[in-house]
Formats: C-alpha cells, sequence, structure tokens
C-alpha cells in the first residue's frame, strides 16, 4: 500500500499536469484567436481596396460613357437644329412672299378705289385764279390810262395859268394900231378848239385831276418800303432743320401761287398780317418769298422764313 506521503505527491503531480495542459490549452485558445483576428483585418482592408479601386474604375467608366453619350447627343442636335433652322428659314420666306403680294394685291385695289372715286374740283383755285387776272388786268388798264393822260396833257396848257400868245405876226416896219392888238377871231377860235380836247382828256380820265398837269406816275422802289406787314413774335421760335419737296408750298413759290389756294393764303395772312392788303403788293406778287428776304431783310427775318416754311410745307399743291 502507498503511503499517505507518496498517495500526496501524486496527487500533486496530477494536479500539476493538469494544471500545465490547462494552461496548454488556453495558450493554443489565445494564439487561435489573435490569428482570426489578423485574417479578420487583413481580408477587411483587401475588401476596402478592392471596393475603392472598382468605385474609382466606375466613376471613370460612368464619366467616359457620359461624356461620350454627350458629344453624341451634342452633334445629334446640332444636325437637328440646322435642319429646324433651314425649315423655319423657308417657311419664313414663304410667308413673306405671300404676305407682300396679299399686302400689293390689297394696296392696289385701294389705290383703284381711290382712282375711281376721285374728283378734283378746281372752282376755287379758278375763282383765285380769275381775281388775280382782274387785279393784273386791272393794274394793266390803270397803268395804260396814267400813260394815256400823261400824253394828252403834256401837248395841252391851261389858260388860266398861261394864256395863249397871239398868233397873229405883226410886221416890224408898219406900226400896228391900237385896236388890231387886241384878239381876232381867229385867235378866239384856236383858243376854243384848244380848250374842247382839255375837257373831253379830263372828262375820260377823271383821276388825273389828283395829280398836277404834266406830272408823270410815282414809281415806288419796294426796297425803301418798310411797312409790308405787321411783325409777328418770333421769341419763342425754335429753328430747326426742315425737309421741303417740290410738292408742297414752301418759300420758293410766289405770292400769286400761294394765294391760288386757300389754305395757303390763310396761312400767308396769318403769318403776315397785313402784306396781301398792301398799296404796293401788285409789285411784288409776282417775287418768291426767299427773294422777298433779299429785298426786305429786316421784315422777312429768318425766324419769319422758318414759320412760312414749316406751314406752308404741310400744304399740298
Amino acid at each position: 500500500m502507498l503511503s499517505r506521503i507518496e498517495k500526496y505527491k501524486k496527487k500533486r503531480q496530477i494536479k500539476k499536469a493538469t494544471i500545465i495542459i490547462a494552461l496548454l490549452i488556453i495558450l493554443l485558445g489565445l494564439s487561435g484567436g489573435v490569428k482570426t483576428a489578423l485574417a479578420d483585418q487583413d481580408i477587411q482592408s483587401l475588401l476596402n481596396n478592392w471596393f475603392n479601386n472598382k468605385k474609382v474604375e466606375s466613376v471613370q467608366e460612368i464619366e467616359g460613357a457620359v461624356s461620350s453619350e454627350r458629344d453624341r447627343l451634342m452633334q445629334d442636335l446640332e444636325v437637328e437644329l440646322q435642319r429646324e433652322m433651314q425649315a423655319a428659314e423657308n417657311q419664313l420666306n414663304s410667308f413673306t412672299v405671300t404676305q407682300k403680294q396679299t399686302r400689293i394685291a390689297a394696296l392696289q385695289e385701294y389705290a383703284n378705289n381711290i382712282k375711281a372715286g376721285m374728283t378734283i374740283d378746281n372752282s376755287e383755285q379758278q375763282a383765285a385764279i380769275m381775281k388775280n387776272i382782274d387785279i393784273i388786268l386791272e393794274n394793266a388798264k390803270a397803268q395804260l390810262d396814267g400813260q394815256q393822260a400823261q400824253l394828252n396833257l403834256v401837248a395841252i396848257l391851261n389858260p388860266e395859268a398861261n394864256p395863249i400868245p397871239n398868233p397873229v405876226e405883226v410886221p416890224e416896219t408898219t406900226p400896228a394900231p391900237e385896236f388890231e392888238t387886241s384878239p381876232t377871231p381867229d385867235t378866239e377860235v384856236i383858243s376854243e378848239t384848244e380848250k374842247a380836247p382839255e375837257k373831253e382828256v379830263k372828262a375820260s380820265s377823271p383821276s388825273v385831276k389828283e395829280e398836277p398837269v404834266g406830272v408823270p406816275p410815282v414809281e415806288v422802289d419796294i426796297y425803301s418800303v418798310t411797312d409790308w406787314f405787321v411783325l409777328p413774335n418770333t421769341s419763342n421760335v425754335q429753328i430747326e432743320e426742315l425737309t421741303i419737296t417740290d410738292d408742297v408750298f414752301s418759300i420758293n413759290t410766289s405770292f400769286s401761287d400761294i394765294l391760288m389756294n386757300s389754305q395757303a393764303r390763310g396761312i400767308l395772312n396769318s403769318i403776315l398780317p397785313g402784306l396781301e392788303k398792301h398799296p404796293q403788293f401788285n409789285l411784288i406778287q409776282y417775287k418768291t418769298i426767299e427773294e422777298m428776304s433779299r429785298i426786305a431783310p429786316g421784315h422777312f427775318t429768318e425766324s419769319v422764313l422758318y414759320l412760312l416754311n414749316k406751314s406752308l410745307s404741310t400744304v399740298k399743291k
């Protein structure tokens, strides 16, 4: 039989062996866990690297595909845009031609309707022309009457102012008696015959009575006239450039032509009041306003000419 001491030693050895085996098992377990942990870390890193690489490749591939598709679509859009622009241009040209023909046809029809219903009333112009002709005729008659009176009266002497001498000649060698120096019947006949034409001339031209015998009519110098019309107020007139055509009235139109148009005549009398009724207007009626600006620059100033041009140019001839 084993002693107690031996049994104790034997049990102690068994315990030690058990502890050693347990420690070995624990150590083996711990070493396996570390290896597993390290392996897990290597796999995670590998997966991350692979995912990142794939992500970059995918992004690059997607970008390349998008860029390629974008370029292709841009080319398609450019071609389509050119096609649409050409179609729109053709449509616009066709629309323009159609509308132009339509508008021209409508305008021609409108003009034909105007022509069909066009009537010109020249009665007012004819009356103005006849009035001017009458004035010209009266002035010519007055001038002729003045010339005739002047020619007839120059040869006739006033018997009251200048007695007619006795036409009978008395010989110097023979002294004449006193009774023979009295007027003879012949002289009385001569004086009566000379007085008769004088009465006839005075009766035929009563206007000559106002002028002295033998004095010709006074000619007026239009350059010396200073009261052609009442000057208008031109202080607020702003002179601007005007475009004057040949089919309207202007300062290059004569007064006689302006007076033949009622509207132009009204404008002339409103801007130049008193000109038409001036006593010497008949001397300038065939002159243009531009010519009168050189004859009377004090009246026909630049502002007055501008007002006349601006107003008269609104009236068609």
